[in-house]
């Protein structure tokens, strides 16, 4: 569990909101991660961890996602899928300071 919390502290590092529960039929279930970091009003970043059969670890998935005005998800950008917590933070990590250096 602590490198779960490792984690968390190192996305909340990159700027993403962290522990984000998905609630399924009204309740909040653990086995699922979420970290969401906005780029603007209608864009944003989005990791997603969760618990798979066969893995020691969560698994993860980094897309980019914009949303129209009413909330409907009109574009999805899937950058990694089914990646180990190591590999996922590389893959953001190296996003986002890409994303800083265009900026400048």
């Amino acid at each position: 569990m602590q490198q779960m919390e490792s984690l968390t502290n190192r996305f909340k590092d990159l700027g993403f909101s962290a522990d984000i529960p998905r609630n399924r039929e009204g309740e909040k279930h653990y086995f699922y991660l979420a970290f969401v970091k906005d780029l603007s009003v209608n864009t944003s970043l989005v990791v997603e961890g969760y618990r798979k059969k066969g893995y020691s670890t969560y698994r993860f998935s980094f897309y980019k996602s914009t949303y129209i005005e009413n909330g409907k998800k009109i574009n999805e950008k899937v950058y990694l899928e089914n990646a180990s917590p190591i590999q996922v933070l590389n893959k953001v990590t190296s996003f986002i300071n890409y994303l800083e250096r265009s900026s400048k």
